[in-house]
């Protein structure tokens, strides 16, 4: 007899739960053990009922699913987790793998490849859509913001200008200067439009 695969949702919608759920349940080799919106009850959940695979929203209410995704990780070495998300930056790709996924999905993803996603990921091999690793491995160079160019490259996109960026951060105008400057370079634009689009791409910022 064929050992089910347990797996754990973690999503705040729940519509989304109910229909992963409903596809999962589906196949003869899986079944759900628990289901959570997020928060400590994550990490209760898993205890509890030790989950082969747990799919991860990546932003939930409160705790990031980055963040609960580390949170397990660290009390469960061996924990599987899937996270499956509606952004396709870079950013949050490289964040979900640095807090120890061992894949990642978007939720415009088919039936047949989320059950193939969970198989993989159960049997203990990383598992990122097609074109993705390709993307990866390009961007490979690992550049990341430091928090403070962060901070900037999101009031850009709430459209303040330096003086105004100056005056949130408590930094002066000059300061400002030197922190664009940095982010330009490493997102190799040249105006702050550009930076907004850019950052938006590769995940840094989301449209809200």
């Amino acid at each position: 007899m064929t050992t089910s695969i347990k797996v754990m949702i973690v999503d705040d919608h729940p519509l989304v739960r109910v229909g992963m759920a409903t596809v999962i349940n589906q196949q003869p080799d899986m079944t759900i053990v628990a289901e959570a919106e997020g928060g400590p009850r994550v990490i209760e959940l898993f205890r509890q009922h030790r989950p082969d695979v747990v799919l991860m929203d990546l932003r939930l209410r409160g705790d990031s699913g980055a963040q609960l995704t580390r949170a397990i990780r660290t009390e469960f070495a061996d924990a599987r987790v899937l996270v499956i998300s509606n952004y396709d930056g870079d950013e949050d790709i490289h964040q979900a793998l640095d807090a120890g996924a061992m894949g990642y999905l978007f939720k415009s993803v088919v039936e047949d490849e989320l059950i193939d996603a969970i198989r993989e990921i159960n049997a203990g091999r990383q598992y990122l859509p097609k074109g993705v690793t390709a993307r990866m491995d390009e961007n490979v160079t690992g550049m990341r913001l430091t928090r403070r160019e962060d901070e900037i490259l999101d009031l850009l996109g709430k459209g303040l200008r330096n003086r105004e960026l100056g005056d949130v951060l408590g930094v002066s105008e000059d300061t400002v200067k030197t922190h664009l400057k940095s982010l330009f370079r490493k997102l190799s634009v040249s105006d702050r439009a550009e930076a907004v689009r850019e950052g938006l791409r590769r995940g840094f910022i989301h449209s809200q």
